[in-house]
């Protein structure tokens, strides 16, 4: 591997033929080029989708109510179905897996009040539980607790939004904010990284929000978490739960609008299949890609032993090993795609991470590749340009040094 003199007369061979070597080496690299760079943004689009799916807990079913679509005895379609606080309390009753639940009971356009500061944000009515199924991340203070639900207290968790235009640079732990004429006060702040929107609310005590705000005990949708339970277990829950509310709110079962149960854990199942299959195509078309600059790589190497016929003739007939001969040629292959496609290897690490600099959408986000996927395709590269020299390599091995020295 390291005979001087073998690195020298593959040296050669390359310089001699510029145009051809430039153009054998553009085309692997263009290959590998293609495949990191589709692999970068594969992965930028996996990247912001699951960002995006994880703002909210993996584990977890999210039920919701809207008015009916289908005539149920005797009654018509469009009725509103509205969840209350009992229908969440049977399925954490129900289900020993539920650890965290809440509720949720929203207002948009509610005006809130800061000294000189008046701007319209949304408020919501949840449990503590909230914090974990929405992935939220409590900035200062603290969040809302069972104490503050069991006792309705006029308290507040203000999203980052809400923070920097009603208080600029002041802390508003302890100042009282006032929502819709209601003064409540601020006990803590949060950060929504996966969603700007989340970051524009404003949590109080579900009790509160119902008493305060007139809705009784109303609750417009409510989330649990499914604990350890598998997928399928998960499913039969959630169907479990759906025919359950349908029964009870008087709704048609074949009804998909009126009363809907959103698996998080099906959904990501389903994300994951969809992004194995994305990747597989990814590497499939890297893959042809790459092995079209490979066939060039062996034609290539097939002309440089056709014109080097009668120099092969000679070196065999003063007594050069097949071994050598095999190893001559699969070694300047192998050093020509190694070469070609480490050039392309970087110029497609180097491109994701221009585009990582200024794409950052919320389902697209950092487009770059991992160590496990350069290195996999490092050793593609070598076994490629192996291969593509080994059909050259056994024909010049197979060659006669009689019939060499006569070759014209």
């Amino acid at each position: 591997m390291f005979d001087v003199d073998k690195w020298l007369e593959i040296f050669h061979t390359i310089i001699t033929n510029p145009l051809r070597t430039v153009l054998t080496g553009v085309s692997v690299a263009l290959g590998i080029f293609i495949l990191v760079v589709m692999q970068g943004l594969g992965f930028g689009l996996q990247n912001g989708v699951y960002k995006n799916m994880q703002d909210d807990a993996i584990n977890s079913l999210y039920i919701h109510s809207w008015a009916t679509s289908l005539p149920y005895k005797g009654l018509n379609a469009g009725r509103e179905i509205t969840y209350k606080n009992e229908d969440l309390q049977h399925v954490v009753d129900k289900y020993e897996e539920v650890t965290t639940f809440s509720g949720r009971m929203g207002m948009w356009g509610v005006a809130m009040e800061y000294g000189s500061e008046t701007q319209n944000f949304s408020l919501r009515g949840v449990h503590p539980g909230h914090l974990e199924l929405e992935r939220s991340i409590v900035t200062g203070g603290r969040f809302i607790n069972a104490g503050d639900v069991a006792d309705a207290r006029k308290i507040t968790v203000l999203g980052k939004t809400i923070v920097e235009d009603l208080f600029r640079d002041k802390t508003p732990i302890g100042e009282y904010v006032k929502m819709n004429g209601v003064l409540f006060r601020v006990v803590g702040t949060f950060e929504d990284p996966g969603s700007k929107w989340e970051n524009r609310n404003a949590y109080v005590p579900i009790t509160t929000a119902q008493r305060v705000y007139g809705r009784n005990d109303q609750v417009d949708m409510f989330m649990v978490t499914t604990g350890e339970l598998s997928l399928t277990e998960s499913i039969e829950m959630a169907a479990e739960i759906d025919a359950y509310l349908k029964e009870k709110h008087v709704v048609h079962p074949d009804d998909k609008r009126a009363i809907t149960v959103h698996n998080n854990n099906e959904s990501f199942a389903e994300m994951v299949n969809v992004f194995t299959g994305i990747r597989t195509f990814i590497w499939a078309v890297g893959v042809f890609t790459l092995l079209a600059g490979i066939i060039g790589v062996a034609n290539i190497m097939s002309i440089i032993v056709k014109e080097r016929t009668k120099e092969i003739g000679v070196r065999k007939a003063l007594g050069a090993t097949p071994a050598s001969v095999l190893g001559l040629i699969i070694q300047e292959a192998v050093f020509l795609t190694t070469i070609a496609g480490s050039i392309g290897l970087v110029a497609g690490v180097v491109l994701l991470e221009v585009l990582a600099m200024f794409i950052d959408h919320e389902f697209f986000t950092n487009p770059t590749i991992n160590f496990g996927v350069c290195l996999g395709a490092l050793i593609l590269l070598i076994i490629a340009g192996a291969l593509s020299g080994l059909l050259p390599a056994i024909r010049a091995v197979r060659i006669r040094p009689v019939e060499a020295l006569r070759d014209e």
